[in-house]
């Protein structure tokens, strides 16, 4: 039990450093997509349209941070199969479906985007799982309350 204890409490840690992170980043990223532009191979400028992207995925990153965070907080209070959570689930998935359509149009400009448009994909997919997982062990467990 001590090591489950340990391993949330590194996990909240983890988050809000992530959540700490990505604020600096909203910051440095017109400095990083200026840099980039002189390192990038393809000739035409994509500064705005990266910028546009990079922010739309950080709002979405945001929300998926601090959902993150609630889910950390549910699981230390011993509420794990809730409706709620589920919700957060499901959120965390369109958040994730939303990145991967953002990334899909700016591989229009970059085409390695893609990359990440797979793998976006992939987690809105896994999370869909683990939601309808979790709306059933919901079902179940209030069919179990209601036995009792």
């Amino acid at each position: 039990m001590k090591k489950d204890a340990v391993s949330l409490k590194f996990t909240a840690i983890a988050i809000k450093a992530g959540i700490v992170l990505s604020f600096i980043a909203l910051f440095a990223m017109p400095y990083a997509a200026h840099l980039y532009k002189y390192v990038s191979i393809g000739s035409n400028d994509v500064t705005l349209p990266l910028l546009i992207t990079f922010y739309l995925c950080a709002a979405a990153g945001f929300v998926i941070l601090f959902i993150l965070d609630r889910l950390v907080n549910n699981i230390r209070k011993e509420e794990v199969f809730t409706k709620q959570n589920v919700k957060y689930l499901r959120t965390l998935s369109y958040c994730c479906f939303f990145i991967a359509v953002v990334c899909l149009v700016f591989a229009a400009f970059r085409f390695l985007s893609l990359i990440i448009t797979f793998g976006a994909l992939f987690f809105a997919l896994i999370l869909r799982v683990i939601k309808n997982c979790f709306e059933e062990a919901v079902r179940l467990k209030e069919e179990n309350d209601y036995t009792i």
